[in-house]
Parts: C-alpha cells; structure tokens; sequence
C-alpha cells in the first residue's frame, strides 16, 4: 500500500489549554477523537482529511499524518526500520526536504544526531532507487518529517502543514508582543461569541483576536487566506483536490453577513497596521478601527462581548506602572459595557485583581511560555457585578 493510501492517525499540535476547543473543531468536522492530551489531539482519517484539517482549523498548530509506529532502542536501530519504507513514493530524487523531532532516549543526547539518521535512511533509499539523491537542510518551506522518539517507542509523520498553521498570511506586521492566530481564535471560541451580537476589542494591538473573530463570523476558513503547506511538495502531488476544497468553502463561506466589530487602539500606528492585516485577511469592511483610549472606545447598546488582551507586565517595573491601567479598564467596563459579557486575557493574575470585578469562569493558556488566564466577566445589570476579593 502507498503510504498515503489508507486511513492512518492524525496529531494535531496545540498550545496549551487549547485542546477542548480543538476538539471541538474536530467534531465539527466529524472527525473521530482517538486520544486528547495537554498539547495535541489525534484523530484518524484518509489523506483528503490531512487536507480539509490543514485548511479548516483556527486552533490546530499542525497536521502530522503517522507513516509509521515501531520500536527503536539506538540510532542504528532507528535507520534500520526506516530506509526500508518506499520514500520514492513520496520524495523526488531531486527534491528537498527537513527534519524535525522530539526526543527523550537514553542513547540520544542531541537531537540533531536523530534528525541526521533519518536523513540517511531516506537519502539512501533513494540513491539506492533511483540512483540520485535529494537535498536536506533546516528550511521548513518544502516536505517535512518529524520523529517523535521516547524512550525505544518510535512514531514517524509526515509533517503536512510545514509551516504553523498560525502563519494565516495576513499578519505581515504582528505588533509588538503579538498574539498567536491560533491563541487568539481559541479565546473567540472561549468567549462563545459567534456573530450574532456586537464584539468589542479595545487595545486591539496589530487586530489579530478582531481578524479571527471576523472570520469566523464569516465562516470563512483559515486556508483561503494561506498560500502553501508542505503536502504541496510531494512526488506527483496536483493541487486539484485542494482548489476543489477551497471553492467548497468559498460557497459556504458568508461574506455578506452583517455583524458588527469594533476595534479600538490609543497608538495610530497600530491602528495602521491592524488595517492593513485585515485588509489582507478580507475582513476590513467588517472591522471598525478606531484611534482612541480605551475608556472611549465605543460600545454601542444592545449587549454583546468585549474582548481584550492588555499589556500584562512581563519586565521587572511594569506591573505596578500597569495597576493604574487595569484599575481604569475596570471603572471602563462597570460604567460603560453594562449588558455584555467581557473576557479579559492576561498573564498576570495580580494585574486581573486590579479590576475589581469577580470572574464568573477562568481559562487557562500558555503564551509564548506565559501561563495566561482568560477571566470571564458578565457586565449584567445589578447584583451580578461583584467585586474582586483579595
């Protein structure tokens, strides 16, 4: 059988504290759930599935399609079970492609002596094949395979997407401090907000958690947006299929929708760059940018979500500067965002306490290797906003 052929396990990578709304996603695709962990989710299916979950997914990190499962216990052993498996399927003999890996064996103790076993069992099958062999190197732009190896278990995938699957296209210029694109999709999710009401995003930064609300709202899918994944650059491979995917979601796709987003930031040039992302992502009619501190942002009447990723204090001195900040955004929301639910992600939990609301619910998330929470405040009328205790 091709090693494409077939119904094999899928992972899909996530950031921390992301996995239930991946799942979701899946399901949504009715895709079956195998095995749920802290940092991924795998899944099983055909090949036309690797595909539609590269471009459907809004919280995924990657798609790696398992080639093989097998034990190990040294690198020899490693290069033994590998060059017999038939790359000439999937590699051109003039071709190129990368290594990645995760490894955690005693007879390993750098990664890159796993990563160069693997090379040479691919490279020799093909020379021995097809009397050529192809280039590798670090670049991930082309095919890419990843070796997950603990202890003597083995697990080999074809790495399908290249690229993180966050790189949508549109965020030329991230900003400082940028958000993921799959974080901030994740915390759209979280907020339950799907289009039907107004959503508020001030201190939107370069506009990525307005840009995946927007395309959402749309149901426009991430992979009309990006240009190029690494199951493009298999042997023979013809984007037919893909093209057919993607008109598929351009017909279900609503462009039209009427919804309404509001996104505010008191730094000009931010403003500019979150324009020009969501002009490239499609969605600037539907975003209103506006340059004001967040205490004017507008909140038009009628209820909603308010979302908001502020400045949480990561250098030595931020965080008491930040306290005035966050006490003001608190006075911001019991004043003018009575009837909508606000969901505010920080790092710094001290910081969350300035507010001076109780959260309802938490969430929990890694960015960037910053334990972050997404606090849930409903703004509702009367005895539902309560303080903070200390």
């Amino acid at each position: 059988m091709h090693l494409l052929e077939g119904r094999h396990h899928i992972v899909i990578p996530c950031s921390p504290g992301v996995t239930p709304f991946l799942v979701r996603e899946l399901r949504d695709l009715k895709m079956p759930i195998i095995d749920e962990r802290s940092t991924s989710v795998t899944t099983k299916g055909d090949f036309t599935d690797v595909l539609r979950l590269n471009l459907n997914l809004r919280t995924g990190q990657r798609v790696l399609w398992r080639l093989a499962a097998f034990e190990a216990a040294d690198p020899d052993q490693l290069y033994d079970k590998l060059m017999p498996l038939p790359w000439e399927e999937l590699v051109a003999a003039d071709g190129y492609f990368s290594v990645t890996s995760v490894v955690d064996t005693p007879t390993i103790r750098d990664s890159r002596f796993a990563n160069l076993r693997v090379k040479d069992a691919i490279v020799d099958r093909l020379r021995r094949c097809c009397g050529r062999r192809p280039d590798s190197g670090p670049l991930r732009d082309k095919l890419v395979f990843h070796l997950f190896w603990q202890q003597n278990k083995v697990k080999f995938y074809l790495d399908t997407s290249g690229p993180t699957l966050a790189q949508r296209g549109y965020r030329l210029d991230p900003g400082k401090a940028p958000l993921r694109e799959t974080l901030a999709a994740a915390l759209v999710l979280a907020s339950g907000w799907n289009g039907a009401k107004t959503l508020v995003n001030p201190m939107c930064g370069s506009g990525t958690l307005a840009i995946e609300a927007a395309l959402l709202a749309q149901n426009r899918i991430p992979g009309l947006l990006r240009q190029a994944y690494s199951f493009q650059f298999l042997l023979g491979y013809k984007n037919m299929e893909l093209l057919s995917l993607q008109a598929q979601a351009r017909r279900v796709s609503r462009p039209d929708r009427k919804t309404r987003l509001i996104a505010s930031d008191i730094d000009p040039q931010m403003i500019k760059v979150a324009k020009e992302n969501a002009v490239r992502a499609e969605v600037d009619d539907v975003i209103e940018f506006v340059t004001c501190d967040f205490a004017q942002t507008p909140v038009p009447e009628g209820g909603g979500v308010l979302l908001c990723n502020p400045e949480y204090g990561v250098r030595l001195g931020e965080e008491e500067e930040l306290k005035a900040t966050y006490r003001r955004f608190g006075d911001f929301l019991k004043q003018s965002a009575t009837g909508y639910e606000a969901f505010i992600f920080s790092g710094n939990r001290n910081l969350l306490k300035e507010i001076g609301l109780r959260p309802a619910r938490r969430w929990f998330f890694d960015n960037g290797g910053i334990a972050c929470e997404l606090a849930a405040y409903p703004l509702y009328a009367g005895s539902l906003i309560k303080p903070e205790i200390n």
